[in-house]
């Protein structure tokens, strides 16, 4: 059960454990503290794009943006926008379907926005 605990908060690196039959006891690994303190919060982001084009700050908030866009496909994929199943066999009744989706998850996005901003 312990071994859940570390793995799943990612913990290990922190602590020495000793189990035994009858007892249970830990000590701190300060060079994995140590370590971790000095990466925390840190994160480099790098790319191909001319910074005339997109600055540093900008760069941060797409990439920051991309968990939504991620978030988007999933929910394009299953329910939210009924893509899945398609019924339709010929092409050009494909792509409307899916253009339909798309444009309805767009409609959906705006309107978001406009709620956080209170303006529409």
């Amino acid at each position: 059960r312990v071994g859940k605990v570390i793995n799943k908060y990612r913990v290990g690196k922190f602590f020495e454990l000793e189990i035994t039959n009858n007892s249970f006891s830990y000590t701190r690994k300060p060079q994995g503290l140590k370590a971790a303190a000095a990466l925390d919060g840190l994160y480099v982001i790098r790319t191909s794009v001319d910074t005339e084009v997109l600055d540093a700050p900008a760069t941060v908030k797409a990439y920051k943006s991309l968990s939504q866009v991620e978030q988007a496909f999933r929910s394009y994929k299953t329910m939210d926008l009924k893509v899945r199943p398609i019924y339709h066999h010929l092409e050009s009744r494909v792509k409307s379907h899916v253009f339909l989706c798309m444009l309805a998850y767009y409609v959906e996005w705006h309107m978001k926005q406009a709620r956080f901003t209170d303006s529409f």
